[in-house]
């Protein structure tokens, strides 16, 4: 009796303390800094045990298709960054973020492509279905 309350008790403790990992889907939300809208994050398999990213974002009423230049997701965490044109101009932005249940949350920084000062920051919030 004791064996098995023990076993459930080790049991529900793994359980409580195991770890989100980002996974696959598409991730929508929001994203507020100098601006606001809305940001949408899909996450596929490359089929080499990793992801690829496809970003977008609205800024006003207008969709701002991103091309990603890498990704990294390692258990609960990510990070993406990705190039993008806005009113002419070259832009690139990296997001950081930490998954908890469904929805993933963290900080953007907008940069001139290869520059370190920051154009706008801010932060961003998007969950799967």
């Amino acid at each position: 009796m004791i064996s098995r309350i023990l076993a459930a008790m080790i049991l529900l403790t793994a359980l409580a303390t195991a770890e989100d990992k980002v996974g696959p889907g598409t991730y929508k939300g929001t994203w507020a800094g100098g601006g606001s809208g809305d940001f949408q994050l899909t996450l596929a398999a490359d089929g080499k045990g990793g992801f690829t990213a496809q970003v977008m974002f609205t800024m006003g009423e207008e969709k701002v298709p991103c091309r990603t230049t890498s990704l990294k997701v390692e258990g609960d965490s990510l990070k993406v960054v990705y190039q993008f044109d806005l009113a002419g101009n070259k832009l690139q932005s990296a997001v950081e973020g930490k998954l908890k249940g469904k929805t993933i949350e963290g900080t953007y920084r907008t940069t001139m492509p290869g520059g370190d000062d920051a154009v706008d920051q801010g932060t961003w919030k998007a969950t799967a279905p």
